[in-house]
């Protein structure tokens, strides 16, 4: 690698000697992208195709079920801090409904919690316990694809509202190298790097290997958001028909335990507003995260036509908070009241293998993909608290709270059907799920255990027609199924909890999908409709503990997206949602209401456009608009959040015409108007963060 970076240098100082002597050529431009383009095949902020759907490589204009994708491209001209960040822009996904908080990747989408059951990573299900959650860092993804409603008969257990399912960077055949520094708001200094290409000369060993490292503050006092990753990758061509693919990442952060603002819950709700003040002690409040991944890929072709894939993941995550809970008559006069330590553990293996075959019937071309998967996760959470002060927090033997062991086992079995223009897409799956549980009553301390089974057949069946005008409608219909990990309440101030029944949903979808003769924009307008049984909804308690609510839940609403990579140098992505999700059982007094915390309404769109010649030729415009319609802060809808418009703004510049090809300035801005909004869910309420500036130098080659 060092050799061919020197020769690089060596061609630039001989070049113009060269030049001066021979007539002038002229070469074509270099694109260094950092796209793999092994799973997802995608073209500025267009994604074509890919297997993150329906897990057999699938045209996203023929795949008769909305699909959004965040592609490499969009990635970075936007620069998201974290995964809520970079779904900000996709229709029906709500990722501010707790506010400001890196601790979590907690969003909805169709305005059905997702971050429990409904995140997984390049095919393989994440598994979340109550604290230690897996944090994706958007930097070491190439694509974030969005699979809207249920999709369990190919993807097992999951959520209703869909599936986001990440990409990870994977080792390229071409040399591709980034170097970045980057300093923003909040003394916020970061630097990553991004290596990949062939370690030998036959070019059937490639490795990548993607680095982060941050220091930084927020606007929270005392809330840190430090940050140290490594994620090496290798890919091994054993033969013209065998490849394997071995990726790993390690990952320790330290961020705040508590993530709010303090507000006075003693008023009636309608007059709850959130402070400038942290609820938690500046000078206690720790959330010390570390993470660690290992897996592999394995494929081989059994012929032209059929192809065997299998997958496995291991994901280990600890957890350790030690934080001051702060109360007061006033914001003036907080001080703090309880300390409280927390610790788990989690750890999950994911395996799966998939038989692909393709063949034909008639005039009917069949992609048929026959799959098992496996999955054995636990967590085990201790937790206590204290009014003796912090060195008695610390010295706490920590007591008991909850443990989880649970397998999933599941087969599916999927045919894609085309017929020139017209395509079928069916798909059915059987999973059997046992959970072993412990957990303690909050009042008495005593410890309740025993075993929860459930198992479910879900199915998918969806149409679509391409017409020769560009124009593909399509309809859907299908089902989910997700075991809950965590008990479930009568209400908020419940100390005694029980198992808690399966979630299951049904969804109806119509739509379609345009795509403009010049190939280089896609439109996506759907209607649907999802019944949700016996959904977990997280409301706060009156300790301050988390309790999972069974509700019975409808969405309804409608879609607008819009992605485009104009020739002219403009790029955009542009969605609306309009969405209305209905409580059809809940807590008391909340039945026909609607779910909080789900806005009517969202409009964004983002642009960018690249001054293709000219004076101002290598530089590049970019701007946002991210409208959050009302929504209620309580499921008895007696107090409602009000709308709001956040814009971001960002430019960057690459150094070509200097002679530094590859060297770029960027700059973005979120949230420019410093727009510092109070979001309540569940009765909690949370304020967004303000105004942010990030500058970015980076260099590839």
């Amino acid at each position: 690698m060092l050799n061919r970076f020197l020769g690089v240098l060596l061609a630039g100082t001989v070049l113009p000697s060269f030049v001066l002597a021979q007539e002038t050529v002229v070469l074509d431009e270099i694109v260094l992208n950092a796209e793999s383009g092994d799973t997802l095949d995608q073209y500025g902020y267009l994604a074509r195709s890919g297997r993150q759907a329906m897990r057999i490589d699938t045209e996203i204009k023929r795949l008769p079920q909305s699909v959004s994708v965040i592609t490499q491209d969009q990635l970075e001209d936007q620069a998201p801090r974290t995964m809520l960040e970079a779904l900000s822009y996709t229709s029906s996904a709500t990722p501010g409904v707790f506010g400001f908080d890196t601790r979590y990747d907690a969003f909805y989408l169709r305005g059905f919690p997702a971050y429990q059951t409904g995140v997984f990573r390049d095919g393989l299900r994440s598994f979340n316990g109550l604290s230690s959650w897996y944090r994706n860092d958007p930097y070491t993804l190439e694509g974030i694809a969005v699979l809207k409603g249920p999709a369990s008969s190919m993807f097992g257990v999951s959520t209703p509202g869909g599936v986001v399912n990440l990409v990870s960077k994977r080792p390229k055949d071409t040399p591709f190298h980034e170097t970045s520094l980057s300093y923003g708001s909040n003394a916020r200094t970061q630097a990553s790097v991004d290596f990949t290409g062939p370690l030998d000369e036959d070019g059937n060993l490639l490795y990548r290997f993607t680095a982060v490292a941050r220091d930084a503050d927020t606007h929270l006092d005392g809330y840190a958001d430090d940050h140290v990753l490594i994620a090496p990758s290798v890919s091994y061509q054993i033969s013209d028909t065998q490849k394997l693919l071995v990726m790993g990442e390690y990952a320790k952060s330290r961020t705040g335990a508590m993530a709010y603002n303090w507000f006075d819950s003693s008023l009636p709700a309608s007059d709850w507003k959130v402070t400038d003040e942290p609820a938690g002690d500046p000078d206690y409040n720790i959330y010390d995260q570390e993470q660690f991944l290992l897996g592999y890929e394995y494929t081989q072709d059994l012929g032209s036509s059929t192809q065997f894939r299998q997958s496995y993941r291991y994901t280990k995550v600890r957890s350790d908070m030690r934080y001051a809970a702060r109360a007061g008559t006033s914001a003036d006069d907080l001080v703090p009241v309880n300390w409280t330590r927390y610790h788990e553990d989690a750890s999950t293996h994911v395996i799966d293998a998939i038989l692909e075959h393709r063949f034909e019937t008639g005039s009917f071309a069949h992609t048929l993909a026959f799959g098992a998967d496996y999955t054995l996760a636990k967590y085990d959470a201790h937790t206590g608290s204290t009014v003796l002060g912090q060195a008695a927090n610390d010295a706490m033997d920590v007591p008991f709270y909850a443990s989880r062991k649970q397998t999933q086992k599941g087969i599916y079995l999927a045919d894609q059907i085309e017929r020139d223009a017209l395509t079928i897409s069916a798909s059915a799956r059987y999973d059997w799920v046992t959970t072993d549980y412990a957990d303690v009553d909050l009042e008495t301390g005593e410890v309740s255990a025993g075993q929860q089974k459930d198992e479910a057949f879900t199915g998918r069946l969806g149409i679509s027609y391409e017409f020769a005008n560009g124009v593909t409608p399509f309809a859907n219909i299908s089902t989910s199924f997700a075991p809950n990990i965590s008990q479930v309440y009568e209400n908020a101030s419940d100390s005694r909890g029980a198992p808690a029944e399966a979630t299951e949903a049904l969804q109806k979808e119509v739509g379609l999908k345009y795509e403009l003769p010049d190939g280089n924009t896609m439109i996506t307008a759907s209607v649907f409709d999802i019944r949700q049984d016996h959904g977990m909804v997280l409301v706060v308690g009156d300790d301050g503990r988390n309790r999972g609510i069974d509700y019975n839940l409808t969405s309804r609403g409608f879609e607008l997206e819009a992605n485009s990579t104009l020739d002219n140098g403009l790029n955009l992505v542009a969605s609306y949602t309009h969405m209305k999700v209905t409580i059809d059982k809940g807590t008391e007094g909340t039945e026909g209401k609607e779910l909080s915390g789900t806005p009517n309404d969202t409009l964004s769109l983002f642009a960018k456009y690249a001054i293709p010649s000219g004076a101002m030729e290598n530089l590049a415009l970019m701007g946002g608009i991210r409208y959050v319609g009302k929504s209620f802060g309580n499921d008895t809808n007696t107090m409602r959040n009000p709308s709001r418009t956040y814009v971001d703004l960002g430019l960057s510049y690459d150094f070509a015409k200097q002679g530094h090809a590859g060297t770029l300035l960027q700059l973005n801005v979120r949230n420019l108007l410093d727009r510092r909004e109070q979001t309540c869910t569940a009765g909690w309420c949370y304020q967004d963060e303000g105004r942010t500036i990030d500058l970015n130098l980076s260099r590839r080659f």
